[in-house]
Parts: structure tokens; C-alpha cells; sequence
């Protein structure tokens, strides 16, 4: 199919939202041509191809959480080109490195948003609080992380966008789950024998058999809640080591948490290395 106006209007959609469903990708394309026969696969097939010389992909996946079929703008390329056409600020960048460890490093792989917050204390540039809430927001707006009541986990995009990194640079914090054998990013670990399993596949398992699939135990809806406690509240415990944070000058306003939309950018290589382990419930 030769490469046209639809092809342009779907990826500055795609490329906008960072992340949308498959029915409403079909509905985009179905507002634009009455053409039937216009297969989504097939267009984002002559998208990337248009695209993979600036290390960009538009890739259909599965949200790891909820099963539903998406489609993903990722940018794959983290070389001095990319990085010049970042919006976000090295400041900014550190912030979301250390973000990123803090959810890699609990057992439920989640933070809650007064620890997401409080991490600027471990900063090396000066960072205010309110600065990091303006980030989480924009971060959930683009589907870097996702916002679970009052908890921050990884979004669909950050998973599939880092991924790489997060082997690369996380070998020792980053686990496979026990079923299906990819990252676990949304998930947690067994309580009897320390295995990961994605939330997702623990599901669907459990529609079998109740128990856990890793070591057979049976599987009783406390022990999740449990490590779900276990989980936010090592996220505090860490924070309780480090020097505690004075208050800030400027306060969080609803004003100062309003997103800006012309951030749909894509964010760049994070640069250091992370090397702690994970720590087991006990």
C-alpha cells in the first residue's frame, strides 16, 4: 500500500497519545476513509518502515495488566540525535531514573505517590516536590506510569520502551515470570518461594487451579493482599533510611499539577547503572 495521508493522520495519532486500543485505532481510520478493506496491521507495518531509520517503532501489544490489545508509540534510539530532541531536562531524566528503581525494587512493584514524591530528596540536582508532581502527571498522561489509587507502577509504554534498558542496566533487580517467562514489571513474588509471576498470568492460572504455580502452595486471596502491604510499605521503609526532607516553600496547588499538552515527546536514555537486588517478603 503506498505510503499516504492516512498513514500520516494514524501516526500523528498514535504518536500523540502515546498509547490507544486497537477499537479506537480502528475507529480513528474508519473516521478518515470508508475504506473497509484498511487493515491496522497493515498500515502500522508501512509506518515503521517509514520510521525505523529514527529508531522509532509503533508496536501492538497486550497491556500486561488488564489483556487488552493496544497499540504503542515507542522510541527505541538513544543516541545523541534522540537525545537532543527530548523535551525533558537531565534534572528530569535523574528523577525518573531513580523513580524507576524505587518500583523495580518492591515486591509489588509499586510505589505510593507520597514516596514518588518524596524521592527528590535523593537527588543530586535540586528538585522541589512540586516539580516532581508536575512529571507524574505528564508521565501518566503519556502512559510511562500508570496511577493505581493512590500508587505509581509502570505503564504499558515504559515496559515495552525500556525493556532493553532495564535488562541491560537492571540484571539483578529485574526477574522472568514463572508462566510465561517475560519481565515482570506488573506483578509480585510468591510468598512462599520468592518466585515472580505476573499479575496476569497469576489470573488466569488461578481459573484452573488454586495454587500457586510456581511451588504449588494454595493460593488464598490474603497472601496477595499481604504482599500488597508488604509492598508499599517497604517503599516507606526505604525512605525512613534516608535523611528526612524538609518542607518545601512552594506548595502543591491543583494549578501547579495541571499537564501541559505539548509534552508528547519521547523520553531518552536514563544513564546509570542499577545494580541492587531485589529484596524477598519475608
Amino acid at each position: 500500500m503506498t505510503y499516504d495521508r492516512i498513514h500520516k493522520f494514524l501516526l500523528r495519532s498514535i504518536a500523540s497519545r502515546g498509547v490507544i486500543a486497537m477499537p479506537e485505532v480502528k475507529q480513528i481510520i474508519n473516521s478518515f476513509t470508508e475504506d473497509v478493506d484498511v487493515s491496522p496491521k497493515d498500515l502500522i507495518k508501512d509506518i515503521n518502515e517509514k520510521i525505523r531509520p529514527f529508531q522509532q517503532k509503533i508496536k501492538i501489544t497486550n497491556d500486561e495488566l488488564t489483556s487488552e490489545e493496544v497499540v504503542v508509540f515507542l522510541s527505541l534510539g538513544y543516541d545523541d540525535a534522540t537525545k537532543s530532541q527530548n523535551i525533558f531536562s537531565a534534572t528530569e531524566l535523574e528523577y525518573f531514573r531513580i523513580l524507576l528503581e524505587q518500583i523495580m525494587t518492591t515486591v509489588t512493584r509499586q510505589i505510593t505517590g507520597i514516596h514518588a514524591i518524596n524521592l527528590v530528596s535523593s537527588m543530586k540536582s535540586s528538585f522541589t516536590k512540586t516539580d516532581a508532581q508536575k512529571l507524574l502527571n505528564v508521565w501518566c498522561q503519556m502512559r510511562y506510569l500508570d496511577k493505581d489509587d493512590a500508587n505509581y507502577a509502570l505503564g504499558v509504554r515504559a515496559i515495552h520502551e525500556f525493556e532493553g534498558y532495564f535488562r541491560e542496566n537492571m540484571p539483578d533487580i529485574i526477574e522472568e515470570c514463572c508462566l510465561c517467562k517475560q519481565v515482570v514489571f506488573r506483578g509480585c513474588n510468591c510468598p512462599a518461594c520468592g518466585v515472580a509471576i505476573h499479575t496476569l498470568c497469576l489470573n488466569k492460572y488461578l481459573e484452573k487451579l488454586q495454587k500457586w504455580p510456581c511451588c504449588m502452595i494454595d493460593f488464598n486471596q490474603a497472601q496477595l493482599d499481604r504482599l500488597n502491604c508488604i509492598g508499599l510499605s517497604q517503599s516507606v521503609r526505604l525512605r525512613e533510611t534516608q535523611e528526612t526532607i524538609c518542607d518545601e516553600t512552594e506548595p502543591l496547588t491543583c494549578s501547579s499539577m495541571d499537564v501541559d499538552d505539548g509534552t508528547q515527546e519521547i523520553i531518552p536514555e536514563i544513564s546509570q547503572r542499577i545494580t541492587r537486588k531485589r529484596k524477598r517478603p519475608e
